[in-house]
């Protein structure tokens, strides 16, 4: 009799454990199927959102254009917003019962005409996660306007918009993908010569010009990208040194100090005696150039081709001077840390305009530290002194040093792990960006700078929308 009920006490137990094993196994299957389906619904979402912004490219023209686009799409989608003496847009998701007690989370991300194309990944983003926040916390989603990266709207944002506790997410486009709690300082930069011009010595003329590059903000991978206006400039050089006579007629490029160039120009004139020297090298350069761009970026291309011969040029001497002084301006890495290998500072040469009776430039500047940026400032206007070239420092974005290992830092951490399986390394960025202004506008809020390039825009939507999915056990 005992040997019975120890037998059925067995089975029971048995039957008691299966069913337990078989329901947990429900469960994760049923977790895992839900994991697949939010993964699925990020990438469809993302990829709508985004071929619609660049359908739309075409007839966006301004930053009122694109500020009227959030607009009627927040309406569209019944969000509630409000839009601020700047043109910023405020948009607002009150948060769910159960999300009650979280802290509340605000995302900023930039709207730039002249930034519009790299900027279509993070506009995304924010606008998933203001449609589809899975119905979390209290979330605001703001969007900032700049024209030309110059925290225009940022620096003007209500301090009211960040209360007490509030975990900030500040989205940058960005060529390298990082995720930081610090960022650098910079300056932005004006250098003016003043030139005479003259008839043109020589009767044959040629229009080079380099266009269809991304425009971006600069960042460390600055050696890897084609400035077309330093590309120019090099091949003047390379012209002299080849004994090939030429004036210079135009150069312009650039659409701000701040921005990579997309494309640059430049007219000259060259010596009849020499132009078919002059033709062979543009033909093997051009060929050359656009065969090893094509695959990265197709829309790129380099050309040349005969131009009308202008009424003036740039004197001799002011040419040679122009020519000089940007030979010995450097214009991408600037530094890097003797023992790690770090880049430490970066210069771009953004913008050039030779017209009127001057040469214009702009570029700008990036460090890690105020002594890195300060010694940038000052050999820069050294340089200038020495090629009595007019230096003028236009603009300054201050160093940010966030909080470290912090509940919000440590929990978006794993939160991304979980999500790719990879460790998510804070990264110092070595470029400004807006944290420096966002986080003087309530010292207790928390704040994560997300530089997102096309690689890593599912993997960080997720992870801020798991983020929130698991903030509801959170305290403020």
């Amino acid at each position: 009799m005992y040997r019975k009920k120890t037998k059925a006490f067995i089975i029971i137990t048995c039957l008691l454990l299966s069913a337990f094993l078989l329901s947990g196994c429900g469960k994760s299957e049923k977790n895992e199927e839900k994991n697949k389906d939010l993964d699925k619904k990020i990438s469809a979402k993302l990829d709508a959102y985004q071929n619609d912004l660049m359908d739309n490219e075409d007839a966006v023209k301004s930053n009122k254009d694109i500020r009227n686009y959030l607009i009627n799409w927040a309406k569209a989608k019944g969000i509630t917003y409000e839009k601020d003496s700047y043109d910023n847009i405020i948009m607002r998701i009150s948060s769910s019962g159960k999300y009650k007690s979280a802290p509340p989370t605000a995302i900023i991300c930039s709207y730039d005409r002249l930034n519009y194309k790299s900027s279509i990944p993070v506009i995304s983003m924010a606008l998933y996660a203001a449609k589809n926040n899975e119905k979390t916390g209290d979330l605001s989603v703001i969007f900032t306007q700049e024209s030309g990266h110059d925290f225009y709207g940022i620096k003007r944002l209500k301090k009211t918009y960040f209360k007490k506790g509030t975990r900030i997410f500040s989205l940058n486009p960005g060529e390298k993908g990082m995720a930081s709690i610090s960022s650098g300082t910079s300056s932005s930069y004006k250098f003016t010569q003043t030139i005479s011009k003259k008839a043109p010595s020589y009767t044959s003329a040629y229009k080079i010009c380099i266009k269809g590059l991304t425009t971006n903000e600069p960042d460390t991978l600055i050696n890897d990208i084609t400035n077309p206006i330093t590309k120019l400039e090099g091949l003047l050089v390379s012209l002299k040194n080849k004994g090939i006579g030429y004036e210079i007629a135009a150069f312009k490029g650039g659409v701000s100090s701040n921005l990579y160039a997309p494309s640059a120009s430049l007219l000259i004139t060259v010596d009849p005696n020499k132009e078919e020297v002059f033709t062979e090298k543009m033909k093997e350069e051009t060929e050359t150039w656009n065969k090893k761009n094509n695959k990265k970026n197709p829309e790129a291309k380099y050309s040349f081709k005969k131009a009308e011969v202008p009424s003036t040029v740039v004197s001799g001497n002011d040419g040679n001077k122009f020519v000089n002084f940007m030979y010995t301006t450097i214009s991408g890495i600037y530094e890097k840390d003797e023992d790690t290998n770090d880049t430490v500072s970066i210069c771009n040469v953004s913008q050039i305009d030779v017209s009127g009776n001057r040469i214009i430039i702009g570029a700008v500047a990036h460090a890690v530290s105020d002594s890195k940026l300060k010694a940038i400032d000052t050999d820069t206007e050294t340089l200038c002194n020495l090629s009595d070239i007019r230096f003028r420092k236009t603009g300054h974005t201050p160093l940010w040093k966030g909080k470290k290992n912090t509940d919000f830092t440590d929990t978006f951490a794993k939160t991304y792990e979980s999500v790719t399986n990879k460790k998510l390394e804070y990264v110092d960025s070595t470029v400004a960006t807006g944290a420096s202004y966002i986080a003087g506008k309530n010292k207790d809020t928390e704040l994560i700078s997300l530089t997102v390039n096309k690689d890593i825009l599912n993997d960080c939507t997720e992870s801020i929308i798991r983020y929130l999915l698991n903030s509801a056990n959170t305290k403020k």
